[in-house]
């Protein structure tokens, strides 16, 4: 299968927006808002055109990933965990889990 590639046009205002602020939540510790400004983007690139797996792939997108992977301290054991615990949160268990603070 042919390599596929997609553009990101730094002329158009909407993904220069995104792309600021991709870069100021590189210093930011709150989650609620880095996640609400990765949806607003999501949603404004999605308006432009972008296909999912354009937005998957768009480097805003891999920005605000690798920063909610940092402020979460991501690693596979803490995946493992996290994804067995939502299974029994899902049940109705109540589940303990580690809070590493920032």
């Amino acid at each position: 299968m042919p390599k596929r590639t997609a553009t990101a046009n730094g002329a158009e205002p909407v993904e220069q927006h995104a792309a600021r602020d991709a870069n100021a939540v590189q210093d930011g510790v709150n989650i609620c808002g880095i996640v609400g400004a990765f949806h607003r983007h999501l949603m404004a690139l999605s308006r432009l055109g972008h296909d999912t797996d354009e937005l998957i792939n768009h480097p805003i997108s891999l920005a605000f990933v690798s920063k909610l992977n940092s402020l979460c301290r991501m690693n596979l054991d803490r995946e493992m965990a996290a994804l067995g615990a939502v299974d029994r949160i899902e049940k109705g268990e109540s589940v303990e889990y580690e809070v590493i603070p920032l």
